[in-house]
């Protein structure tokens, strides 16, 4: 038994290397079979390389359409339309300022009512208007005292201006008292009274009319202001 196991194992390592001579004829097989190489269709086909036809074709770069168009940039209309610029009617339209209506209307300046000349201690006012009242006199001595009520009268041209007193203790004289200054306008129609009780005098014109006690200057002193 042992002698056919020897045997055995013999023809195994015989069969072995029966197989491993065998392996080399596969390989020159490989060697002489070179169809692969000798096809070289993809290699010398080169059309996609000379075909240049996306390269030649310049069709967007000279196009320049859009570049030249210069529509755009050349139409200044917005810059040469000076319209509101050169509309200066607000500017020239100086209506107000040339419109000197109150300016000019010297109403109350001239008025010499708001110039008069302080003559006696009158002041505007102290003024009494009579102009439209019945009752133009003026009174003195008695409860007035050494004193003319009213001292400072304004009345219109033409009318009358009455004077009650004791003449003959309050001596009437025309014009500003001598320690006075001023003048008055001429002629006063007032006339200088050194008797009786009463005397009236009308004012035909326009003007500051003074008049005094003299004696008792400058202290009874007034005026009569025609308008």
């Amino acid at each position: 038994m042992r002698t056919n196991f020897i045997l055995g194992s013999a023809l195994l390592m015989a069969g072995m290397m029966a197989g491993c001579s065998d392996d080399p004829a596969p390989a020159t097989d490989a060697g002489t079979d070179t169809g692969t190489i000798v096809d070289t269709g993809a290699a010398t086909d080169t059309g996609t390389v000379t075909d240049t036809g996306t390269t030649t074709d310049s069709g967007t770069v000279t196009d320049t359409g859009t570049a030249t168009d210069t529509g755009t940039t050349t139409d200044s209309g917005s810059t040469t339309d000076a319209g509101t610029v050169t509309d200066t009617g607000s500017t020239t339209d100086a209506g107000s300022t040339t419109d000197a209506g109150s300016t000019t209307d010297a109403g109350s300046a001239t008025d010499a009512g708001a110039a008069l000349m302080e003559i006696h201690g009158c002041t505007e006012a102290m003024y009494v208007d009579r102009r439209t009242t019945g009752e133009r006199s003026v009174t003195f001595g008695g409860v007035v005292g050494s004193a003319y009520s009213p001292k400072c009268m304004i009345i219109s041209a033409g009318q009358m201006v009455s004077f009650s007193g004791p003449f003959g203790s309050h001596p009437l004289r025309t014009g500003v008292a001598p320690s006075q200054s001023g003048t008055g306008a001429t002629p006063n129609p007032i006339a200088n009274t050194d008797s009786g009780s009463s005397v009236s005098f009308t004012f035909a014109t326009p003007g500051i009319y003074p008049y005094y006690c003299n004696f008792h200057q400058p202290s009874m002193a007034g005026v009569i202001l025609v308008r």
